[in-house]
């Protein structure tokens, strides 16, 4: 069981999830098939492409965990598996299993859909993870934009993969790969912002663990109050995205969309906000640290919207006003 945890199964479920949705939602597009699109991943192909994401992801945690053990034991005390009831040792060891297990899923991927350049994705991001955690994690802003990064490429993944030119694409082939692009550079960078929001709120509450090690994060570098502003940025950025996606619903179809996207994002976004503003202690900056995982869920479950009738409508539009504009 802890070694469960160290693997933050929650957060892989919602890795899992939005890739599962990500695929069978907004690519799959509606089972109206206003227009439809051939995977180009069979279901085997696709599961061991999130296997690999799980793998390596999970293993980024416990290999965060075992650098992180000294800052930890001072943060989060009561947390704290490793040292505890699980050996360094063997955590490490249990580290190497799961990138063996991420490696091989990947070259299983690789053999099966000859897409070698795509396949090796998976493994430059376990690389990454490792120098986050080795080194780029106390370096100012690298370590949470590389973080960010590597969240939203959970979502390009699947994008990458089914828009590959190995794809048999009927009903416009051009017309619907550039919808797909449009939808992962969409909830891409909604991944993104939000999780580098998440990661800036989660050193402010780890600022004081952080200093004493010499990391360099914002709230230490500039304080908590330059890394509320940066905070505050981050959820300008956050709003820009879901209004500028209310303001493209004008018809009476469509608003329907607006309401959900004002009512289940905009309304959640300004309540971190308000919470951001008011918080002080570290327990404030872990409430809203919990509360931006909420908001994140709730972008992702948008995705679902995607499976309905006005799904593929919506779609349609949206990709013919990106078009317009580019």
């Amino acid at each position: 069981m802890n070694y469960i945890k160290l693997t933050r199964p929650v957060n892989l479920f919602i890795i899992a999830a939005t890739m599962y949705l990500f695929r069978n939602c907004l690519v799959a597009a509606s089972p109206y098939k206003l227009f439809y699109v051939s995977h180009v991943l069979n279901n085997l192909e696709f599961l061991l492409l999130v296997l690999a994401t799980l793998f390596i992801a999970a293993g980024g945690y416990v290999v965060n965990d075992i650098f992180d053990v000294d800052i930890d034991r001072l943060n989060r005390p009561q947390k704290v598996i490793i040292g505890n009831t699980v050996d360094e040792t063997a955590a490490y060891n249990f580290y190497k299993m799961l990138c063996m297990l991420g490696v091989v899923c990947t070259l299983a991927l690789a053999f099966l859909t000859k897409n070698f350049r795509l396949s090796t994705l998976p493994i430059i991001v376990m690389v990454i993870l490792n120098f986050y955690a080795h080194t780029f994690k106390k370096q100012l802003i690298v370590g949470n934009f590389m973080i960010a990064l590597c969240t939203s490429f959970t979502i390009l993944l699947i994008a990458l993969f089914e828009s590959s030119e190995t794809g048999e694409i009927t009903a416009n082939e051009s017309y619907i790969r550039s919808g797909i692009a449009i939808a992962a550079i969409v909830y891409g960078l909604f991944a993104f912002f939000t999780t580098f929001l998440r990661e800036i709120i989660k050193d402010i509450e780890d600022m004081e663990g952080d200093g004493q090690f010499g990391s360099r994060t914002i709230p230490i570098v500039f304080g908590m109050k330059g890394a509320k502003i940066t905070a505050y940025v981050l959820c300008f950025l956050l709003l820009l995205l879901l209004v500028s996606f209310m303001w493209f619903f004008p018809t009476v179809k469509l608003k329907i969309v607006s309401v959900f996207i004002g009512i289940g994002l905009v309304l959640p976004l300004l309540a971190i906000i308000f919470f951001i503003i008011r918080a002080k202690s570290s327990a404030n900056f872990h409430f809203v640290s919990n509360l931006i995982k909420v908001f994140m869920c709730l972008g992702i479950a948008t995705m679902l919207y995607f499976r309905s009738g006005i799904g593929p409508y919506l779609f349609v539009q949206y990709v013919n006003f990106i078009n317009k504009l580019f």
